[in-house]
This record gives C-alpha cells, structure tokens and sequence, in this order.
C-alpha cells in the first residue's frame, strides 16, 4: 500500500497530551513563535510590496520568451522544408524516386509535406503527389491542372541559382476526387509552398519543384506552446488562459491556436477574432480575417512585425478577454522569417501574436492576504515557516524512507534503498528497513522458483488424451454412427462429414470431393467405399496431377496387345479393374482438356473403349472425384469443363478444415501417436500437457497432414515414451532449410537385390512418385517379369502374393489370382515395412551393406556440401538415395528446379552420390564412399 504522509497542520496547534508526545513540528513552533513574529511582519510588507512589481516584469518577459520561440519553433519547420526541397532537387526527379521520398517522409512526419510538384520545360514533363494521410497519390495531369490554386496551375518563373528557395503565400486548395480508404472524398488542406529549380549537370534549369508544408503542422506548434504542454510552461497551480494567433504580412489572421488533444481540428480564427469587425475570407484562404483600420493597436503590430521586430504591449480594449475580471493582460508578437538562399534577405512570412491574460498576479496577492489573515499577524506564519524549514530537515529524511518502502512494496523492487546525507536517526531506519526488504526479496525470489518448478513440472506432466478426448465430447454423447475408421474426430464438422459419407455410400451416384490440402479427401473416398454395397470390390486410386495426358489416358483406359509398338500385351485400364468397386479420381482439377473429354464420354455412356481397341468395353465403377481447388471457378476461366463438373457433382461433400475444428486435435494427436509409434517400432508414446498446449495454439494451415508428420517427425527424434513441447517443431521454430516441416517417406534404392537395372529407352521416362515406392521404370521400356507389359510368356498377372509396380498410381501393388489383371490394393505397407527391415537386417535395397558412420580412406568430407546438400544429406544416408522433387521438398523456401538439379550434380562430382537412371526416372543414390548419417536408436 502507498505511504500515507501525515498533513502538516492537521494536529499543530492541538494542546492536549504531555510536552513529551508532541511532534517535533508542534515543539519547535512554540519555542520559536516570539523570536519570529516581528521577523513575519516586517519580511511580509516588504515582500508583498516587492513582489508585485517584479511578478508583473516577470510575467511580461515570460509572455515575449513564449512567443519568439514559437517564431523560432515555425522558423525551424521551414528551414527543415527548404533544406528538404534542396535535397530533392539535386536527386532523381521521377514519379518513383519522389513518390518513395514523400511515403518515407508521410511514415516519419505525418502529414507534414502534402504535396511534391514539378514543372519541367515541356507541358507534359509535369507531375504532382499528394499525401493523403493514408498513402502517397498521384494527382491524374488533368485533375491538377484543373485544381484551382494547385501547384501546377500557374506557370512560376525563376532565376536559376543554386540554393534559392522561394516561398508562396499560405494557400488553401481542395481536390474533389481523393481516393482514400477504400472510397473516393474531397481533400481540403492549407499549405505554405516552397518552390526551387531543378538544374541539370550543366547548370541549365531543366524545372521547377514545389514541396507544401501543411499549415495544420505550424498551427500545431502555437496549440502546444499555448498550453500545459509547452516546454516553457512552469507554473504547474497557476490559473491562466495563453492564446496564439498567426498573421500574414499583409495583417489577414490565418489561424489561431486550439488544443494539443485536437491536432486534425480545422483552422479557424472563431476566438480570436471575437468583438472585432473586419473581412472575413480573401481568395485562396477562407478561414483569414482582416481587422478594420479602426483597431490602430493590432496594424501597429502588423507594422512592427513588417519591419522585423518583436515587441510587447499591455492592451485593454483589443482582444480583451470578456471576463469581468480586472486581469493583467500582455500581448507579445514577433515574426516569422524565411531565408531564401545564400546571400538573399530574410522574407517575412507572417507574425505570430501571444496573448497572455495570466491570473498569477492576482492569485498571488489573494494568497499573501489570505495567509496572513489566517494564521494571525506574524506568529502563524513564522510557525508555518519554521515548521516548513526545520520539518524538512528532520522529518523529510524519513518521510523519503517511508515513501521509497511504499513505492518498492507496490512495485515489486526490493532493491535496498540509498539516500544521502540524513541525519543519525534515519541512517538507523534506513538500514533496518533495507534488511527487511531483502528479506522479502529472498522470500519471493523462493517463492518464484517454486512457482516455476510448478509450472514446468507441470507442463511436463504426461497428459491422458482419452480424458481430453472425453472432455472435448462425452463418450455417453456419442453414437455409432459418430465412428468411422480413417474419419478420426468427434466435432459437430467430422460428425457432419461422417453422416454426408454414410448418405453418399447408401446411393449410387457419383462424388465430387473439395477441400483443402491435407483435410483427408482420399480417407473420405475410401469410407465412402468401405460403407457402401461395394465393399467387396477394388479401391483403385488415380493421381490426375501425377502423369502426363498420354500416361493418364493409357493408366485409365488401358490399351490392347499391339496398340503402340511398346504394347506387347494387354493392359486392363482402371475403369475395367475397378469394375464392381470404386475409382477415386485425385486431383481431378489437373486433368487436361483431353483426359477431360475422355472422362465425360466415360461417365455419360458408362463404356470405354481402350486404345487401339474397336470395341467399347462396358464398366460397372463408382466414381469418386477429389480437388482442392474450385472447379466452378476453374470452369468459368475455361480450365475445366463445366459438362465434367456437374457429371461429377451429383453428391458434393466439403472436408472440414482443422482450424474450424480444433476440438479434434487432441483426438488426432492420439491417434497419429499410436500409428506413429506402431509405424516407427516404438513404444506407446503420450504427451507432455505443454506438448499440448502447443498443438492446440499452432494455426496448422497443412492441415491434418501437418499434424501427421509433425507428430511422426517428433516421435521418430524423440528420446522416451512422451513428447514434450520442444520436441514438436512447426511453423517458424522449424530450419529454414526445412520450412515446408513435412516428414518424407523413405526413398527405396533404384533396384532390388539380385535385380540388374531395367534397361532404359529413348522414350521418356515415367514420373517419380515420390513417395518411395517406385522402380523408375521408363515408359516404353521393357519392364521386368510380373510386370504389366512385360516380355512374351511372362504372365501379365503374377502368382498370388507377387507385387509390381504401377506406374499410374506410383504404388507397389500385389496381383490378382483369377482375373488375368493387377489387384490393384495398396500394397505401399508391406514395401515400407520391407524397406525398413532391409535397412535394419544390414542390406540397403540394392543389396550393397550400409557404412558404419566412419568415412573411409578417401571418403568425401560434410564440410565440402553447401547448407542445403547437408540438409538432405540425412534423408539421402537413411534412404540411400533422392530424386529432384523430394531434394525440392527437404530443402524448401521453393528454390527453382535448376538450383536443385546444380546441388544434385555437384554432389555427383565431389563423390557422394551417383546418377542412375534417365529423364523422369532419374534418382541419385549413395556411393560406396559416401558418409552416412548413424541410424537413430
């Protein structure tokens, strides 16, 4: 609590009680009363009669002090401008390089320069920028040229010396048309404009450049100085009333001085012309008044001010206030000059006139005469002052030791308190008070580590999901129908998805899919197919983004043996072998126009005829479309057809993104966890209650899928059984060499053990996948046996359990036992189990035995790689190689493909990796005296 100070007076002259328990205050009053009385009388006339001569000179200087600093204050605004208009005159003299100089000075300044012109020598070389307040604008030639009393409106001749800066009269203009915000207004402004030359390299002028200061900024300076905030202000009780006003040179009152809380007020010369008759408005400056010739008083000071003079006057019948009160009145003026260069004499701009009707004098006196009266003659005030005096040198030191353990108390400082020079007595209250406070210092230094270790204790605590979960959405509230394998999530959104999906299996119609990346598309097309009829069919899913438009027409509509010169065997499209299930159509939005056309022909007749076929093969498919962006859009920019959407979009369903349902977080994170920790062969992982916290405040603009590889990424570094919040990385506390924070796939080597490479073709090879279960086999080559297309008597289905590549899904698939096609089940698992295995067994997919960590003799060093080869070199020691778009991928900020293809090669020559394959195709894999990274226990 804040010290209370006890009042001086309050118990000075109270009697009672013992000599003993009076104050020291009370003691040395009376013993000093009759030595001081005739002192107090003598001091009091004497001062009283002095005082009043001097308060009134004082006041007077005071009032003239106040006014040539606020001339001087103006003086200086415009001396900043003119060197300003130099400066810009010997720069670029260009739309751009004027309209950046104006911005920079409107984010600094304001509102100070409004407007930047120039006048070349020809009509057309002319422009003005105009600061809005909100941004710098470029006023249309037409519009300036109209404006009446712009800067471009009158043709300015002058002599072109360096450094010669001429200044205009004061100037109020309006633009009709100013767009501002959004929307299009009128802008008035006062402005005092400052015209250079603009000369070339020879010295020859070339223009003129006008640079306007806004007159609001000068009112603003009289607003302050005639206020509480004046930096001369001094007298912090005292009763007054300061006024400013400016006058041109021509005696016309611009404006006059308002309050510093107001500084976009408009001007206005209301007040201060107030009991005086004149004109009000000259042409070019509405708001100005001009007195009669009657007030002889005020031209004086016009004159005054013409000559270059300041001066002060007592005044009583101009600009008088209207207060009965007989107040001292001053009046102070002194004018504002500008130099328009070297060598050239002062202008005078205008005045400025102080008005200064202070109630100090009078207040003083009140306050003389009122203390005498009350405290009796001489005794009462000699008292009072040696109560003051001596108090302060005995009672001060300690009432600063009470107000600093007040203060320190209510801040929070416990520092020691340090005074000089007090007396014995305070010396030993001070060093009893700072052992208190460092007392309660260490007390709530202990108190604070504890709260800390609280805190962090608590925020380490291992946290139960399935009671986030619950309290998230009470297990008594959900149904069966609330559960959905793949569909994880219990919001009114996922419950909305879910019950959308069990709708969309009940019916056979076709489905459009949207929503953002990473919201689980492909997840929501398997659960439509797993809850409908069709269960017992093939889920075949097909990357539209993923393959050319010949690779895509071949992958959907198949072909037959001898279609191409390559097509020695025939191949089933994935409309045939998802017959009696469903065909998911991913990334539909990328289709080209022909692939597009194919479609809709497909969906309309429900036949397609494979390619070198005569004949049209019926299909029995569901079809399942997928996108993230607007097909509707897309259709009205002519990108998509619109025939295609609405054959697509008999049932449309919308996947919900995370930010609109964030009360499934928690509900992810388990999940994700648990498939993390089976996926990583690691124990069953929790999380810290700050790990939480943390999931629960991100953004997550990937998504479910960023939630996936965050939580895969922390549990795959992790070092227990619980992840704490710094071992979940995202968003800007990720490397910026991995700013896309997506956990890649392991890569498989370019060939199986005991498999010699495929033989590579002039035709160009089939896209990468990417997800690191691909062989690169080149489209047109001749693929290896099991393969579809594959040498004469090879089967083109293989033996029950065999797995083959697919080049349209990019996926390792296992084949059919009786329908002479691929199952075209995902078999990506069982590889990435595989792969996984292999590397843990000690054989890298192309059967070569992995390095120990230790670089052999000749062995290329880390520190020879640029910091984006060592940001891949982890994946690419792990994986045992890479390929162009997962290099892309790791190293992220989205570095052009020729600076990824650079880094691959230069790898390549300094010996790390080795190139294999051709266009497409091609990956890079680890060299036998590459450095690997040591697996992760």
């Amino acid at each position: 609590m804040r010290y209370y100070r006890p009042p001086l007076f309050g118990t000075l002259f109270r009697l009672e009680g013992n000599f003993s328990e009076w104050s020291i205050a009370k003691r040395l009053l009376f013993a000093a009363l009759p030595a001081f009385m005739l002192l107090l009388i003598i001091s009091g006339m004497i001062s009283h009669r002095i005082s009043q001569n001097f308060l009134h000179d004082a006041l007077g200087r005071s009032s003239l002090l106040a006014t040539l600093s606020q001339a001087h204050e103006m003086e200086q605004v415009l001396q900043q401008a003119r060197r300003e208009l130099l400066y810009l005159a010997r720069t670029d003299i260009s739309s751009a390089s004027l309209a950046h100089h104006l911005r920079t000075r409107a984010e600094t300044m304001g509102t100070l320069y409004r407007e930047i012109a120039y006048q070349g020598s020809t009509p057309d070389n002319r422009l003005l920028l105009l600061n809005t307040g909100r941004d710098v604008w470029m006023v249309p030639l037409e519009q300036a040229l109209a404006t009446r009393f712009g800067p471009l409106t009158r043709q300015n001749t002058q002599e072109p010396k360096p450094g010669f800066v001429r200044i205009s009269a004061p100037t109020e203009v309006v633009y009709p048309s100013v767009p501002t915000a959004g929307t299009v207004q009128g802008l008035s402004m006062h402005v005092l404009r400052l015209t250079t030359p603009v000369l070339d390299a020879a010295g020859n002028q070339t223009g003129l450049l006008t640079l306007s200061v806004d007159m609001l900024a000068l009112r603003n300076v009289l607003s302050v100085y005639a206020s509480r905030r004046s930096p001369l202000y001094i007298f912090p009780e005292e009763t007054e009333k300061h006024r400013s006003f400016f006058f041109d040179s021509h005696g016309w009152i611009l404006f006059q001085s308002e309050s510093p809380e107001h500084p976009n007020l408009e001007l206005s010369t209301d007040t201060v012309r107030s009991g005086m008759r004149g004109d009000f408005g000259r042409p070019g400056f509405e708001a100005a008044f001009r007195p009669n010739p009657e007030q002889e008083r005020y031209w004086g000071m016009v004159t005054e001010v013409q000559s270059g003079n300041s001066g002060q006057s007592r005044l009583g019948t101009m600009l008088e206030d209207p207060s009965p009160m007989n107040r001292a009145f001053y009046i102070s003026y002194a004018p504002v000059t500008f130099s328009e260069g070297p060598g050239a004499s002062t202008v005078v701009v205008g005045g400025i006139a102080y008005t200064d009707t202070s109630f100090l004098a009078m207040a003083a006196s009140y306050k003389l005469y009122g203390a005498l009266f009350v405290f009796g003659l001489c005794a009462s005030a000699v008292a009072a002052f040696i109560l003051a005096m001596l108090g302060r040198g005995i009672a001060g030191p300690l009432h600063r030791i009470a107000e600093e353990a007040s203060g320190k108390l209510e801040s929070g400082d416990l520092t020691p308190i340090h005074l000089e020079r007090v007396h014995p007595e305070a010396e030993a209250l001070l060093q009893t008070t700072n052992e208190m406070l460092a007392a309660l210092q260490a007390r709530n230094e202990e108190l604070r580590l504890r709260e800390e270790h609280i805190q962090s204790t608590r925020r380490r605590q291992r946290v139960c999901l399935d009671t986030e979960i619950a309290q998230q959405q009470p297990q008594s509230q959900l149904s069966p129908q609330d559960t959905m394998p793949g569909i994880v999530g219990t919001s009114e959104s996922v419950r909305g998805l879910r019950g959308m999906i069990r709708k969309a299996a009940g019916v056979e119609a076709d489905v459009l899919i949207i929503g953002e990346t990473g919201t689980g598309k492909e997840l929501a097309a398997e659960a439509i197919h797993m809850t409908s009829d069709r269960v017992g069919g093939p889920f075949i899913s097909i990357n539209c983004g993923a393959l050319d438009e010949n690779l895509l027409l071949d992958a959907l509509f198949g072909h037959v043996k001898g279609a191409f010169s390559e097509a020695r065997g025939e191949r089933k499209g994935a409309f045939v072998a998802a017959d009696g299930g469903t065909l998911h159509l991913d990334e539909i939005g990328n289709a080209s126009p022909k692939v597009q056309q194919a479609l809709l022909r497909a969906l309309s007749v429900r036949r397609i005829r494979p390619l070198g076929s005569d004949d049209e093969v019926p299909f029995d498919a569901r079809i399942i479309a997928a996108t993230n962006v607007d097909l509707k859009e897309c259709a009205r920019q002519g990108t998509f057809r619109e025939d295609l959407y609405y054959r697509l979009a008999v049932i449309t369903i919308n996947t919900p993104p995370l930010r609109d349902r964030r009360e499934d977080i928690p509900a992810l994170a388990d999940y994700f966890l648990k498939q993390a920790a089976h996926t990583l062969k690691r124990p069953a992982m929790g999380l810290s209650r700050g790990a939480l916290e943390k999931l629960l405040a991100y953004g997550w603009p990937g998504n479910v899928r960023e939630v996936k590889n965050c939580i895969t990424r922390a549990v795959a570094f992790a070092e227990g059984d619980t992840l704490y919040a710094e071992d979940l990385r995202f968003g800007a506390e990720l490397d910026p060499t991995l700013s896309h924070g997506a956990l890649l796939p392991p890569s498989p080597a370019p060939s199986h053990a005991g498999q010699p490479p495929y033989p590579q073709a002039q035709q160009p090879a089939a896209p990468y996948p990417g997800d690191g279960t691909a062989y690169g086999v080149p489209y047109g080559a001749q693929p290896p046996q099991g393969m579809p297309g594959g040498p004469a008597g090879a089967p083109v289905h293989a033996q029950s359990g065999a797995t083959m590549y697919d080049p349209v899904s990019g996926r390792i698939v296992s084949s059919g036992t009786g329908t002479g096609g691929p199952d075209w089940s995902d078999a990506g698992a069982m590889h990435g189990t595989r792969a996984r295995n292999d590397r843990a067994g000690g054989t890298s997919g192309n059967g070569r035995q992995p390095h120990n960590g230790q670089d052999g003799a000749g062995a290329p060093q880390l520190s020879a790689l640029n910091p984006r080869q060592r940001a891949a070199w982890e994946f690419i020691s792990r994986n045992g190689g890479i390929t162009r778009t997962q290099y892309q991928d790791i190293v992220g900020n989205e570095i052009p493909v020729r600076t990824a293809q650079y880094d691959l090669q230069d790898m390549v020559r300094k010996g790390f990796i080795r190139k294999v394959g051709k266009g497409p195709a091609t990956r890079y894999v680890l060299t036998e005296g590459g450095v690997p990274v040591p697996p992760r226990r």
